[in-house]
Formats: C-alpha cells, sequence, structure tokens
C-alpha cells in the first residue's frame, strides 16, 4: 500500500500508545478541518492514513489485523482520543484513520475511496470502528465491494458502529422528493447532508444490496442524544410495537422513512438472527409485546453510557461502557 508523508503530529506524537499502558499514552494535538484536508487526495478523495510512521512500525505491527476508524460528520480522529486511551486491546491491531471531506464530498464516493484504499492494503481481514455517519459511509463501502463481484476475493469485513443515524437526516419536504423545487434544493446542498436525507437516493440503496458471508455489521448506540435515534426515542420508539405486530400476526412492517430506514438497518445487522431466535422461542410460550421486542432490542443492540460524542469515552461509574465492551469483542 502506498502510504502517505502526512504531519503525524497532526494525528499522534509517538508510538507510546501503543507500546505503553494507556494511562501513559499522549493525547492527539489539536486538529481542524483544514488539517483533515491536508490528508486527502489530489483530487480531495478519502484517504487511509496509519496512525503511526510506518517506518516506527514493527514487523509484527506490519502483519497485524488492520483496524480503522471513521469519524463523523464534522469529525476528526480527535473523536477517537479517549477511545484509544481506554482500550488496551487495539495494540493487536494496525491501526488506520479514514480522513475523508465530510461535507462537499457524496457518501458514495467517500464509500468508494474507502472501498479501494481497504483492497489496497491486500490482507484477509479487517475491522472497522465507524461513529456516526461514519457507520454509513462503512456501509456503503459493503455495498461497494459487493456490487463490484469476485466476493469470493475479498477480505473479511466486520463493522462496528457506533451511534450512527441509521433513520436518515432531516425528512423536511420529503413528500417533494423529485420535483423541480426539491431537486434546485439539493443542487445547492453539500454533496454529504444531501445523502443524509432520509429520503435520499443514497437512502433508498443503502439497504438493497446483498453482502457475501464474510461481511458484518455490528449496531450499537448512545444512551442519550438525539443525533442518531435508537428504538427507545421518538418517533422510533413505535417500532417494538410493529415488530410485536410482525411477529405475533404476521402484520407487514410499514411505517415512516425513519422507522423503516431504521428497521431495514437492524434486520440486515449481524445480530439480527440472534434477536429473531430469542423473539421465536418466546412466542412459543406467550404473546410477544412491545414490552418484550424493547428488552430484546435492548440485548442485541445495546445502548452505552454518554450521548452522541461522549460514548466514545470511558465511563468508570458505569458497569459497562463501550471501551470495556471493546475489550470483550475484539
Amino acid at each position: 500500500m502506498k502510504t502517505l508523508s502526512v504531519p503525524l503530529s497532526v494525528l499522534l506524537s509517538s508510538l507510546s500508545l501503543f507500546q505503553t499502558s494507556p494511562g501513559h499514552a499522549q493525547e492527539i494535538v489539536p486538529f481542524t478541518p483544514k488539517d483533515e484536508r491536508k490528508l486527502l487526495g489530489p483530487r480531495y478523495e478519502g484517504r487511509l492514513v496509519p496512525l503511526a510512521p510506518m517506518n516506527q512500525i514493527s514487523e509484527a505491527g506490519l502483519e497485524a489485523e488492520p483496524l480503522v476508524f471513521i469519524h463523523g460528520r464534522q469529525g476528526s480522529i480527535k473523536n477517537f482520543t479517549q477511545l484509544l486511551l481506554n482500550t488496551p486491546k487495539f495494540t493487536d491491531y494496525q491501526l488506520y484513520y479514514f480522513a475523508y471531506d465530510d461535507l462537499h464530498r457524496s457518501l458514495k464516493r467517500s464509500a468508494g475511496d474507502l472501498a479501494l484504499s481497504l483492497l489496497k492494503l491486500k490482507v484477509s481481514r479487517i475491522t472497522i470502528i465507524a461513529h456516526s455517519m461514519g457507520g454509513l459511509i462503512a456501509r456503503e463501502t459493503l455495498n461497494t465491494l459487493s456490487r463490484a463481484g469476485h466476493t469470493e476475493l475479498l477480505p473479511e469485513i466486520r463493522v462496528i458502529s457506533v451511534d450512527s443515524p441509521w433513520q436518515g437526516g432531516s425528512s423536511i419536504n420529503c413528500k417533494h422528493k423529485g420535483a423541480n423545487l426539491d431537486e434546485m434544493v439539493e443542487y445547492f446542498m453539500p454533496a454529504a447532508l444531501t445523502d443524509m436525507r432520509s429520503c435520499s437516493d443514497f437512502f433508498q440503496n443503502l439497504y438493497s444490496v446483498s453482502w457475501p458471508e464474510q461481511f458484518s455489521m455490528e449496531l450499537y448506540f448512545a444512551q442519550h442524544g438525539t443525533q442518531a435515534l435508537d428504538h427507545s426515542e421518538a418517533p422510533i420508539n413505535r417500532l417494538p410495537a410493529k415488530i410485536a405486530s410482525l411477529f405475533t400476526d404476521n402484520t407487514p412492517m410499514k411505517g415512516s422513512l425513519y422507522e423503516m430506514n431504521f428497521w431495514n438497518a437492524i434486520s440486515t445487522s449481524s445480530q439480527y438472527p440472534g434477536f429473531v431466535n430469542e423473539l421465536s422461542a418466546l412466542h412459543e410460550h406467550q404473546k410477544i409485546t412491545a414490552a418484550d421486542v424493547s428488552r430484546l432490542l435492548e440485548k442485541h443492540y445495546p445502548r452505552f453510557p454518554g450521548d452522541h460524542a461522549s460514548v466514545l469515552k470511558a465511563h468508570p461509574q458505569a458497569e459497562l461502557d463501550l471501551p470495556k465492551y471493546l475489550q470483550t469483542i475484539l
């Protein structure tokens, strides 16, 4: 893989993060959107950046499984500082950061950039941790690779998404989708924001691609905040009752754009078979209620302490937070 010549002071100040205990690691220095743009390709395409100078990575590190971090809207590598400091398991991986234009470049094009970068790694297994909008890019990356064919030659890719807005962004004026005025509005919107609309072409196709068996997507959420909705928050909080009706009465799943986008996300996730198995076993003995569905959603799609941003940090008072959970599943 061709490596970048980048100001690594912008990323991690040294390899101490990977060579010593997390408590002695140095934090990421101030990082601005201007710094992020310096990491992009000549046409502002997204690039994979190693989180250490390549000449300082040991031979064992080069052979380690890649783990890629993807930030969300208006984010950067700084969003993952506390996660890096509080998850010792990361030392088992060769870490990369996907730098991309999260405003002016469409999510589909960023996903294409990431797909190409992953193939250049030429490895058999890759793990991705994607926060917020980064989860949407990661999912579309799997779609892009699947559409390309020859899936038997693709690596195993595991995506761990954290508080991603699977419902989509604003649905205002979506009833006018396709009208001349709506198309004019989209023309003047930044590409990434256009894709984030819950009725966008991007969202209409996001859940339509079948993946090969070596691809997987896991969904996790924050306990607070409304940037990324979960099953307990309006207007998606009606979804558990609809899932109960689906299993007990075979009522077809119908709902708002938010509900259907979210339903499509969870029903194609790697946790869904386990969720369905428990619901089916419960249905053999009793009628499933919305409360039953909510309890199992909470079990299979955990919500961790914090809001949209702080969910990535350690919460020492909590029995289980995201860094502790990652320690158990990586």
